[in-house]
């Protein structure tokens, strides 16, 4: 069950089990020190916890591609914003560095055109904060199209998960850019049957000290080349492509099920993470049921775009209620 991070810090209680902490690069710095703090309190209630993704180990976007550039491992590099440093190699782009799908740019050829971008770019009140310049690193293949690889890691397992085709440079996976026919379905095919990639990558999760998380990367040149880890990456409810690709989807997810599975099994006995009381009573049991009623509610209603939308909606809910909660009942 998905539980936000606002609301585990404010609970008093969490289930013995296995907690993956996501969407790390979404977090304040304020927030990732109290992540790490609910990890600490976790971790020590013992080996029926299991727990992924250090919210202060886990490498962030930036720190990352620039390891994995420092280390070869990635022939191309990245820049903040602010560091007012020319790029190396062109064409590049700007994007948000907390945020997916988050590109602001086109792709920019040199660096008169990179400056007058950052120019307009400030004018228009655009902070440089949370911003990088990537260097662009990519190339179709012998059909013109573009790829874009998916691999998960869940604890120990890595599982290829798709293959996505574009004839644009920024491949998104989306409906109405994806090409889809007998040549891209074989690729992902054999992709999925082989995990061609398993050793490289699962490296490049070390590196990043990631357990759980989905690496989108390419082949340039015949090297592996990692664009980032989406550590709560989206697992859509359908295939795309409909029945051309539901045996892909098919098999994707079965191994991504069994993954999840390994990981369970770890008790359900509550345990304590921070040392005030447990509340007890009618008033206590009831203000149990409805959290788990709304965030379940949530999570079956499957992934989409308004998900965000929708958990605002349930935490204002979960806010009004404590509110009702610490109103004194009158006595008749």
């Amino acid at each position: 069950m998905p539980l936000s991070y606002e609301t585990a810090f404010a609970l008093r209680e969490l289930p013995q089990g296995t907690y993956i902490f996501a969407d790390l690069e979404r977090l304040s710095g304020a927030d990732l020190g109290r992540a790490a703090w609910l990890w600490q309190q976790l971790a020590v209630r013992g080996d029926r916890m299991q727990l992924l993704n250090h919210p202060t180990q886990v490498k962030q976007r930036f720190e990352l591609l620039r390891t994995l550039h420092t280390q070869g491992l990635n022939d191309f590099d990245v820049y903040r914003l602010d560091e007012y440093r020319v790029p190396k190699r062109f064409p590049v782009f700007v994007r948000n560095e907390r945020q997916h799908n988050a590109v602001a740019s086109g792709l920019i050829p040199d660096a008169p055109a990179l400056e007058e971008f950052l120019q307009r770019w400030r004018a228009g009140g655009q902070s440089v904060g949370d911003n990088i310049i990537t260097e662009f690193c990519g190339e179709p293949d012998d059909h013109g199209l573009y790829r874009r690889y998916g691999i998960f890691k869940v604890g120990e397992h890595i599982i290829p998960a798709n293959v996505f085709f574009e004839y644009t440079w920024e491949v998104r996976g989306l409906p109405h850019t994806s090409v889809i026919n007998e040549h891209t379905i074989a690729v992902e095919t054999a992709f999925l049957r082989d995990n061609p990639h398993e050793a490289q990558l699962r490296k490049v999760f070390s590196t990043a000290q990631i357990d759980y998380g989905r690496i989108d990367y390419a082949l340039v040149n015949g090297r592996i080349q990692v664009y980032e880890i989406n550590t709560n990456p989206y697992i859509a409810p359908n295939p795309l492509g409909g029945k051309r690709r539901a045996a892909i989807y098919e098999q994707f997810s079965r191994n991504f099920l069994e993954a999840l599975q390994a990981l369970n099994g770890r008790g359900t006995a509550l345990c304590p993470v921070q040392p005030a009381s447990v509340p007890h009573g009618r008033q206590a049991k009831q203000r149990q049921w409805v959290k788990q009623t709304l965030y379940s509610s949530l999570w079956q209603s499957g992934p989409s775009a308004i998900y965000a939308q929708r958990l605002r909606h349930i935490r204002r809910l979960v806010v009004q209620g404590r509110l009702l909660w610490r109103r004194p009942v009158k006595k008749s």
